[in-house]
């Protein structure tokens, strides 16, 4: 009886030690097939695209969508709105059917990350490989480890918040530290419209990536990557997210495009959201052609960026700004939108100040306009103001937002 239970004791050890192997086998696999995996997704896609977004205590700050192009060190950076609106297949409604319409923050608040990161990628139609989330009290902390973040404020801050809270700020190019960075990404001024806020909050994950490029010697030496590490959640391994943290420490932050899903705002039930122009597609090409345009760059790195100004002749509200984030997101540097002389233009047109044809017909074939007038403005006349910009696009009733219709 003992020799045979000493049988069965040393064969369950010898089945043990077999599973072990096979275990240590498969993870030596799996660790392998990893080894190369942010290689291997560029060879698919040269574009990384990253979801990038910042949280205080379980509540959405800021989110938005990082392209950049290692081989140009170009990026843009997309923001979503935090009450962009739709029908969200991952929210309850109140019968506990599956598709409730409400802002998109819900659903990080209801269903977490990786539900919220689905429903980005809808809206953008793009595969997002790369999560970036960042709390508000490890932001503070990476700008006191970076020494501080650098942004530019208009105007001193000294206001107090709704529970009381101080925010004071200095004016100019500043570094901010510690719990200024937390005033700047919380503060919201009387007069401040909802994008102004969110145009803050983008400047400020731009300037902290900027200070991680800066200092990125120090972020990727062995003995101190473990405290940075800790700082940013991840859905990468360590491994990974060295070589992910060594892709965007090699983009140009100074010439970064920056965008944002725009829309109407509706009234929902109590609710204010924001619509995507055109149900949506609007942001989709501006998206493909923000990819489009930091890929393209490497090959016109020495061209000059001519400037425009886009001027909206029709009585469409909102027609040149929304032109103008189109137009950025494929590269064009628009500086100014105006509304025209008058609001009654049928035609769309694009005046030439500068003599150069090919410039403005590139401008012309991204929205189909053909109508280019080249004018000549003298320096010599004092009464005249010379504008600080290449072209201007006056945007007349044949242009639907996208492109231009009929004869032209």
């Amino acid at each position: 009886m003992r020799l045979r239970l000493r049988r069965e004791q040393k064969g369950m050890i010898f089945l043990a030690l077999i599973i072990l192997i096979v275990l240590s086998l498969i993870g030596t696999f799996y660790f392998y097939m990893r080894a190369d995996s942010i290689h291997d997704r560029l060879k698919v896609d040269p574009v990384v695209k990253s979801l990038v977004m910042v949280e205080d205590e379980g509540r959405l700050l800021f989110s938005g969508l990082f392209l950049c192009y290692p081989e140009s060190g170009r990026g843009a950076f997309v923001t979503i709105p935090e009450n962009t609106g739709g029908i969200y297949a991952s929210l309850k409604d109140e019968d506990g059917s599956r598709g409730r319409v409400d802002r998109i923050d819900e659903v990080y608040a209801e269903n977490g990350l990786a539900s919220f990161k689905a429903e980005v990628e809808k809206l953008v139609d793009q595969k997002i490989s790369f999560v970036l989330e960042i709390s508000l009290s490890n932001m503070e902390r990476l700008a006191d480890l970076l020494g501080g973040l650098s942004v530019f404020i208009p105007s001193p801050i000294d206001e107090r918040g709704e529970n009381g809270e101080a925010w004071l700020l200095p004016s100019g190019s500043v570094r901010l530290l510690g719990d200024k960075t937390r005033v700047y990404m919380t503060y919201r001024l009387p007069d401040e419209n909802d994008s102004s806020v969110r145009e803050r909050r983008q400047t400020m994950v731009v300037a902290l990536l900027s200070a991680l490029k800066d200092n990125k010697s120090v972020v990727l030496d062995r003995r101190n990557f473990a405290e940075f590490s800790t700082c940013l959640s991840t859905n990468l391994n360590r491994k990974d997210f060295a070589e992910f943290f060594d892709i965007i420490t090699a983009i140009d932050y100074e010439r970064i495009t920056q965008l944002e899903v725009t829309g109407l705002n509706q009234n929902v039930d109590g609710k204010i959201l924001l619509y995507p122009f055109r149900n949506g597609d609007f942001i989709k090409e501006v998206v493909r052609r923000a990819a489009t345009s930091i890929i393209s760059s490497t090959d016109r790195s020495n061209d000059r960026s001519y400037a425009i100004e886009i001027q909206n002749g029709t009585r469409v509200r909102g027609l040149a700004h929304n032109t103008q984030i189109l137009l950025q997101g494929a590269g064009f540097d628009v500086i100014n939108t105006a509304n025209a002389p008058r609001d009654d233009y049928e035609q769309t047109e694009i005046l030439d100040l500068v003599g150069n044809h090919d410039a403005a017909k590139a401008i012309g074939d991204f929205i189909r306009c053909t109508k280019i007038t080249e004018i000549s403005v003298s320096q010599e006349e004092n009464e005249v103001d010379v504008p600080n910009y290449d072209f201007i696009l006056i945007l007349g009733n044949d242009f639907d937002g996208r492109w231009v219709h009929g004869k032209n």
